[in-house]
């Protein structure tokens, strides 16, 4: 009876629920512009080496290892009449928004510089300054999503309208670049590719940041926290012995290769196909079948358990991808064949991509109320460092890779411009089909090992959740009793 009443009160109203989905939309425009253009904006329009870039993702990678944990300890040390949240939530939009623009305006400030290695030390100070208050509000934003509310349902609805109204503002990211990467190439606008960015980085650091100041303005922390402020080594023994945490991060790091194909599916549609705006034509179906899967979750978790759900959705991916890939491997050139194809996989992907924003975050969410059960302390900074961290780690390593393959499959960089020379030895736009279709997905299925060993779902997460809620209603009463 008591598991029933947590599971059908609601605490959260669907304005704050909203509201943190506008926020998540608002961070997400900056973040996507940083993690699906960084190569194609450091290498093809600053005119930086790829190797330099690689390099340099590959250091950033090994100070998150450090940044991220240390900051995530941090916030669970917080304790302020605001809660341990809400205070980073009210600080960064505003140093984010400047790192943003800074960052994407490097390439018109250093126009007329020659020097690469003026381009390289000013690449890497405003990445690194980027990526320091992207930590900042972060962990605090994900952090919320288990604070917010005592009650799963709750906690999976604003995740959900987080994933959904991100993705619906973000996902004109690319589009846009796309569109205007033609205009410019055909002589249309009369902007090159250094202004465009410039102003892409303006507007993600004045109107996306505007939207995410709205996470700590517009939204209340209601798991009751212990008043006693944790050591930073209780921290670090909490995340250690937080087994399924450490399962979910090792499942997002085998599954990096995944974000692969985003690097390469630029490259795909303008060598390969010819035209970088065909992929907003085959990106239409997948659009619209990514939004529409966020209604079926509650579907899904009322007949499945996260991991199953999780499991399922890899699989699906993996098949769809292989048949995608087969199918059109006599005709990879040929967009009346491809196009389509493509737009098919897109309604799987994006189904898929859909559900693994909203089931593992809500998972990590579940491992925090499993330390408290277990430890009585609540860890929600230093539990989803680790998501930052992982996300941060995968999205560089996946960069990195893909900066790396460039020369490998056969693309060459000559006077700021990427170019795919005739007559080579490799297919390289056979590679390009490979590699945004079948290979990401299936060595994906790796992701699913750690999953064996999972087991915090069902009556056991029940159970839990049950003993927590009569914690808190001791506590509550207690504190009543003293006032």
């Amino acid at each position: 009876m008591e598991q029933t009443e947590l599971k059908e009160r609601r605490y959260v109203g669907v304005r704050e629920t909203l509201i943190y989905g506008v926020a998540n939309g608002g961070q997400v425009i900056g973040y996507n512009l940083v993690r699906m253009q960084l190569t194609f904006f450091l290498v093809t329009v600053f005119g930086i080496p790829g190797q330099a870039v690689s390099l340099m993702i590959f250091f950033m990678g090994i100070w998150d290892t450090m940044n991220d944990p240390i900051m995530g300890t941090i916030v669970d040390k917080t304790r302020t009449r605001y809660g341990k949240l809400r205070p980073y939530l009210l600080f960064v939009p505003i140093p984010l928004g400047v790192a943003t623009i800074l960052f994407f305006g490097g390439a018109e400030f250093l126009r007329g510089v020659e020097s690469t290695t003026a381009k390289i030390v000013y690449m890497c100070i405003t990445y690194f300054i980027w990526e320091f208050f992207y930590t900042i509000g972060d962990i605090p934003f994900w952090g919320m999503s288990a604070a917010i509310s005592p009650n799963p349902k709750d906690r999976s609805r604003v995740i959900t309208s987080a994933r959904l109204i991100s993705g619906a503002i973000g996902g004109l990211v690319g589009p846009v670049i796309s569109i205007f990467i033609d205009l410019q190439k055909s002589g249309k606008i009369g902007m090159d590719m250094r202004q465009l960015f410039f102003i892409l980085g303006i507007v993600a650091g004045t109107f996306g940041m505007g939207l995410f100041s709205l996470a700590g303005l517009c939204t209340k922390e209601r798991v009751m926290q212990q008043s006693e402020e944790p050591k930073i080594s209780d921290c670090f023994k909490c995340l250690v012995k937080n087994k399924p945490l450490l399962l979910i991060v090792c499942s997002n790091v085998l599954g990096t290769v995944e974000s692969i194909a985003d690097a390469f599916t630029q490259y795909f549609y303008l060598f390969t196909l010819g035209s970088a705006s065909l992929s907003i034509v085959a990106g239409i179906p997948g659009t619209i079948t990514g939004f529409l899967a966020y209604t079926f979750i509650p579907a899904l978790e009322r007949r499945w358990t996260s991991k199953q759900i999780v499991i399922r959705a890899v699989i699906v991916k993996a098949v769809v991808s292989s048949a995608i890939f087969l199918i059109g491997a006599h005709w990879y050139r040929d967009p009346r064949v491809i196009v389509p194809l493509m737009m098919v996989w897109g309604v799987f992907n994006s189904a898929v991509s859909s559900i693994k924003m909203v089931i593992p975050t809500k998972m990590i969410g579940d491992t925090v109320d499993y330390m408290e059960w277990k430890t009585k302390e609540r860890s929600e900074g230093t539990s989803f460092s680790l998501l930052t961290f992982v996300s941060k780690l995968t999205g560089s390593l996946a960069t990195a890779v893909s900066a790396a393959l460039i020369p490998v499959i056969g693309l060459q960089q000559v006077n700021q411009d990427m170019v795919l020379p005739e007559g080579g030895e490799l297919n390289t736009r056979f590679l390009l089909w490979a590699i945004v279709t079948i290979i990401p997905a299936v060595l994906n299925l790796l992701s699913l090992i750690p999953f064996i060993f999972y087991d915090l779902e069902g009556e056991k997460l029940d159970t839990i959740h049950r003993e927590l809620a009569q914690r808190r209603e001791n506590l509550t009463g207690a504190a009543a009793d003293a006032e």
